[in-house]
């Protein structure tokens, strides 16, 4: 806990970062701080950081545009104080100009690791979608198709994360499976096959209307993950996958006797 001499330190400190520092595009907000006595794992605490970056937003408030480079720095060359100031920034910026900040966290997201990724996720996005489900929830959506490995995995546990949280937008998210089943999705049906094995446990009900709707197709990629999702017995899925077998496609006939399999031995 930060003593309240050190608060008012920190904050005069931070005051005459803004007058003499910022002006002149000296990013090194590090400065503020470096004097601080106390550490944790060799670091500066991060509520030191959050109440330095704090009293920053809270003065540039009304001129939050003009400073793009300076988040920008504050996360490419601030190191882990760097990333922390950098959330903090968003959280409070995000939403009076997402069409300026979105470009400037895919652009990050697109790069980070999954630390850095769970890092925004957790501090920027999540406690919008607590006060919000829209437009937090689609937003999700292009991440789970970016060709960066970490974030596909991280937009799906994400996703899962919101809806555990937020059932009610299971029918969209659904939908918009969905609809993607109609275009290629190559190394990408595992997310598919990851989220809807994770909706299953929230609501049966909504997967198995599915197998209802897509029980007579005949896409290979589309039985591919109906397959892929099934993990335990349940009598309307016997009679759908079984069907499948007898399909003349190798990739669909592969994926459905794996199941059929499967679901004979849960039943046994």
């Amino acid at each position: 806990m930060i003593t309240l001499d050190w608060k008012e330190r920190l904050t005069k400190d931070t005051m005459d970062y803004l007058e003499h520092k910022l002006p002149k595009q000296d990013y090194d907000f590090d400065i503020i701080f470096n004097w601080y006595p106390e550490r944790v794992n060799g670091r500066i605490p991060h509520e030191v950081i959050q109440l330095v970056t704090k009293v920053i937003a809270q003065k540039i408030g009304k001129y939050h545009e003009q400073y793009l480079p300076f988040y920008q720095y504050l996360w490419d060359k601030k190191g882990e104080s760097g990333k922390v100031a950098f959330t903090v920034m968003m959280s409070r910026f995000f939403t009076k100009k997402t069409t300026l900040y979105l470009p400037l966290i895919e652009k990050i997201l697109n790069k980070a690791d999954k630390q850095e990724i769970c890092l925004i996720f957790e501090k920027v996005f999540f406690p919008l979608y607590k006060k919000q489900t829209e437009p937090y929830l689609a937003m999700v959506y292009p991440w789970l198709e970016s060709s960066h490995e970490p974030l596909r995995r991280q937009s799906a546990a994400y996703l899962l994360k919101m809806l555990k949280l937020k059932p009610e937008g299971i029918p969209q998210v659904l939908k918009h499976l969905q609809n993607r089943w109609a275009y290629p999705l190559n190394e990408k049906v595992q997310i598919h096959i990851t989220i809807l094995k994770a909706i299953w446990k929230i609501d049966a009900k909504a997967i198995l209307n599915i197998y209802r709707e897509f029980g007579t197709t005949r896409d290979p990629q589309t039985v591919e993950i109906l397959c892929g999702i099934i993990t335990d017995y349940h009598p309307e899925l016997l009679p759908i996958v079984e069907n499948w077998t007898h399909s003349g496609n190798a990739r669909l006939k592969k994926a459905a006797t794996a199941a059929h399999k499967l679901l004979l031995k849960k039943k046994a």
